[in-house]
Parts: structure tokens; sequence; C-alpha cells
């Protein structure tokens, strides 16, 4: 992450609004790859599929981030992502995990700098 990262009031606002936003849909991927290991059989197949459509549209909000928050890192984070749905639908499951929690950690890290800083200029 940029040192002086983030630099102003509106830059500070945004990060934290897309940076948590999309911390949420991490979070909730992570507890729906359990929920898919868990299946068997075509059960898991269909879940698997849906894991797949979601990690898709969670890829748009992952682009709309990095265009808001144009932080160099962000690229690494998309690209983690996009990883992540050729992963899935090659049903690699059981690698996805550590890659959603780096993620997560990332986006919580961008929130937490962003709230640092509207805290210091007494916006919070």
């Amino acid at each position: 992450m940029a040192e002086g990262f983030p630099g102003n009031r509106r830059e500070a606002i945004l990060v934290f609004h897309f940076a948590d936003r999309v911390k949420a849909e991490l979070i909730l991927a992570s507890r729906l790859l359990n929920t898919v290991m868990q299946m068997e059989g075509q059960e898991r197949e269909g879940a698997n599929r849906l894991f797949v459509d979601f990690l898709k549209g969670l890829e748009q909000e992952v682009n709309l981030a990095q265009v808001q928050i144009g932080d160099p890192e962000m690229i690494r984070v998309r690209t983690v992502m996009t990883g992540l749905i050729g992963m899935a639908d090659a049903n690699m499951l059981a690698d996805i995990q550590s890659h959603l929690t780096w993620m997560i950690s990332a986006m919580a890290t961008y929130a937490q700098r962003a709230m640092e800083y509207l805290v210091k200029d007494k916006l919070i």
C-alpha cells in the first residue's frame, strides 16, 4: 500500500466504502466456500457452479474498488480474484481459502487506513 494513502477526505471516504464492502463480500465468499466443500456429488457440482457465479459478481465489485481505491496493490487483489474464479471453475476448492483470507486482510487494511484518516481529520 502506498505511503500517505489515502491522501484526502474524498479518497478516504471512497476507500473506506469500497474496501469495507468488498471485505464483507469476501467474508461471505469464504462462508459459501465452506458450505460447498461440505457437499458431495451432484449437490456439490451445482453449488460450485453457483459459487463460481458469485465469484464472478464479486470480481466486478473488486474491479470497481480498484478504480476507486487506485492503489497499485489493488492490481494484485484483482489478479488473485480472477485466479480464484479459474480455481473454483476447475473444482480446486481446497486451495481457495488461503487466498480469500489474504484478500480479506488486504481490504481490511485499506478500510482501517481510511478510517484512521477520517478519525484524524475529525470526520468521524
